[in-house]
């Protein structure tokens, strides 16, 4: 894929360029000033907030790559055909940058006398100079890649710290945390675990007099007043759903992620909740900045094999960004004095909460979040072995960890899965040893109130399989007036951990 370009020789005072091609234009580079040329990525992660001109990032060997798109820059016409596209590889501000072009062209030793330079004293024109080759018949512009540096928030390319360092030492570093991976657009994002007080269906949102194309309106949260506001907007991205839902409308897959701000809560529609995942710090791959002037939004980017690129964000810049503060502060003034008043009105006080993922097994049902490490995708390539219990559906290398796939439905006596395409796995731990559960869908992520929670019926816990009846004690009612089955992972692992399944 890669073709590296070897450092020149002089010979005469001769200097070699590399000629590149943007449609009917041909272009030219110092061959000392590109590092190598790769063929257009298959995966780009868009990064919101980026200028036009900037393309999305790719993952070139551990490190994250901007792809600036030259041909807007220069108001060259767009074919838009991207595979057999090339991007070449330059220096820039101590990191790295990747140029679009449309092909390859050769490579050109260049005489002294066939190159004129340009006069511009600041050097902010985007072509330098040009090469004047076959008597004067064929010119060649050069690119000035230093013109680069003076565009309006240019990507500032970050190194690694520990890019050099082997994958698996890096991973043995730091502590393992979580975040909550979301879809906005096409764009992959996530929150610290942290950051997030609940996540909750997307209801009917009540007026506010603060309402704008970015503040959607506001939702009255067991007696907290919510502002919500449409993510997709203030990222920059193209909204792709409508901004109104009725109560109710469980197909709507969007959902609010509710975040605590100095005791009032703000909403972030989002297009959809996907997963749970599991990070280090140093395993993130450093993303480049754009503008100076505010602060870095996002922490990094969470890249592994086969799975979409997912942008880490920076919550305390979130929680510090001036349009965040403002509707914030706005709300706060406007609707805090009727909230108290709410509050008083005999309502009981709240106990603990307790926030749960939501999924489905047949039917609705939650584990505590605590009790899980990581949500991940079915993996099509478990290893089964021999002699296994017909409820483990095989073993999973799990960056170099081996983990157990259980099918709860085989476990408890549901009918089986026909497609496992769509099925999740909650990975949880029992001291050194973890295990992969096998679910319909992840749906949600709730906060309950902890005195909420009943136990279950006798009539039903007598129609459930034994083994579900030892783990699953207590049931919660949901606003949205369904019913949550609380599975407790404890006695399930306890009692795994004791089969030597594997």
């Amino acid at each position: 894929m890669a073709s590296p370009i070897a450092t020149p020789t002089r010979q005469d005072g001769a200097e070699l360029f590399g000629s590149f091609h943007l449609g009917d234009t041909e272009l030219v580079l110092p061959v000392t000033a590109v590092q190598e040329v790769v063929n257009y990525p298959s995966v780009v992660t868009q990064v919101p907030l980026a200028p036009s001109y900037l393309l999305g990032l790719f993952n070139l060997r551990g490190r994250l790559i901007p792809i600036v798109h030259l041909g807007q820059l220069l108001q060259l016409p767009d074919h838009g055909a991207r595979e057999a596209s090339k991007i070449a590889i330059v220096e820039f501000r101590q990191g790295r940058i990747g140029l679009l072009f449309d092909a390859t062209g050769e490579i050109l030793r260049i005489q002294p006398e066939q190159r004129v330079t340009f006069n511009d004293s600041e050097g902010a024109s985007m072509i330098g100079g040009a090469l004047k080759l076959d008597g004067g018949n064929r010119i060649l512009q050069i690119l000035n890649v230093d013109a680069l540096r003076r565009l309006h928030d240019m990507p500032v390319p970050k190194v690694d710290a520990q890019a050099h360092e082997p994958a698996a030492r890096r991973s043995a570093l730091g502590q393992r945390r979580q975040g909550v991976s979301f879809r906005v657009s096409d764009t992959r994002l996530a929150l610290p675990m942290g950051a997030i007080h609940e996540i909750i269906r997307v209801p009917e949102l009540l007026k506010s007099v603060l309402a704008s194309d970015l503040c959607l309106g506001m939702l009255n949260l067991r007696g907290n007043t919510v502002p919500v506001v449409d993510f997709a907007r203030f990222l920059g991205l193209p909204c792709t759903a409508s901004t109104t839902a009725c109560i109710g409308d469980f197909e709507d897959a969007r959902r609010i992620v509710v975040i605590r701000q100095q005791e009032m809560d703000f909403g972030l529609l989002v297009d959809d909740v996907e997963s749970i995942v599991g990070y280090r710090d140093e395993e993130l791959l450093a993303i480049p900045s754009f503008n100076a002037d505010r602060p870095q939004l996002f922490t990094g980017c969470i890249s592994r094999e086969g799975a979409p690129d997912i942008i880490l964000i920076n919550e305390s810049a979130l929680l510090s960004d001036a349009t965040v503060a403002d509707l914030t502060q706005g709300h706060r003034e406007l609707y805090a004095i009727e909230s108290v008043a709410d509050r008083g009105q005999g309502k009981r006080r709240r106990g603990v909460r307790e926030t749960y993922v939501t999924f489905k097994l047949d039917q609705l049902m939650g584990m505590r979040i605590d009790q899980l490490r990581e949500v991940i995708d079915f993996p099509p390539d478990v290893m089964q072995p021999p002699g296994a219990p017909d409820y483990v559906r095989g073993i999973l290398n799990l960056r170099r960890k081996l983990v157990t796939i259980i099918d709860l439905r085989a476990l408890y006596g549901m009918k089986g899965y026909a497609d496992l395409q769509g099925a999740k796995v909650l990975v949880v731990e029992n001291g050194e040893e973890k295990f992969g559960l096998i679910v319909d869908a992840i749906e949600n992520i709730v906060t309950i109130d902890a005195g909420d929670k009943i136990g279950v019926p006798g009539v039903l816990r007598n129609q459930l399989d034994l083994a579900l009846r030892n783990d699953m004690r207590e049931v919660v009612e949901l606003p949205d007036q369904r019913t949550l089955l609380l599975l407790d992972a404890a006695p399930l692992k306890e009692r795994l951990g004791s089969q030597m399944v594997h």
